[in-house]
């Protein structure tokens, strides 16, 4: 039997700094799924990076990792202008058990749709049963991103049924 080749976390780290923003981003989300320590101070880096997705990637990555070395760097970025930043810091810090369930909460009621879905996204990565009510409260809201995309309701059902609530006709998970 042959085992699964390591990654390159020291390649994955160096492409943290590419000049195209898609690579940064998948780098930090990559990173986060490894599990690496290596990864926290790069990533700690690229929570000041000049594209928001990137620095959610990171907070999100951070989170993942659970080393509480992050925390006093996600802490202000619950102040940050970009909403949806904010959103991601929370994410990261109650994975941290630093709950901010609160903040992520909040979120749902925002008029802006990225936020509302990036707040869908991370109660449904936390599996924390205090988000059913608040799923369920956003799980008829027909507001699209994009003309192609899930609406909000829709992403809220996916949320649902991952936290194993039976929305209507779904099937349980």
């Amino acid at each position: 039997m042959t085992s699964a080749p390591l990654p390159d976390i020291e390649g994955a780290i160096h492409l943290l700094k590419s000049e195209d923003v898609q690579i940064r981003q998948m780098m930090a989300y990559l990173l986060g799924q490894v599990g690496d320590s290596r990864a926290i101070e790069p990533l700690i880096d690229a929570l000041e990076d000049a594209d928001v997705g990137v620095r959610g990637a990171a907070a999100n990555a951070l989170g993942a990792l659970g080393d509480q070395a992050a925390v006093p760097y996600l802490k202000p970025m619950l102040r940050a202008d970009n909403a949806q930043m904010v959103v991601w810091a929370a994410f990261a810090l109650t994975k941290l058990g630093h709950d901010r369930f609160d903040v992520l909460s909040g979120a749902l009621e925002t008029g802006d749709v990225m936020v509302r879905r990036s707040a869908i996204l991370a109660m449904q990565q936390l599996a924390d049963d205090r988000a059913i009510p608040l799923l369920l409260s956003v799980y008829h809201d027909p507001e699209r991103r994009f003309s192609a995309d899930n609406t909000v309701g829709e992403a809220a059902a996916k949320a649902l049924v991952k936290l194993g609530y039976n929305v209507g006709g779904l099937p349980p998970r």
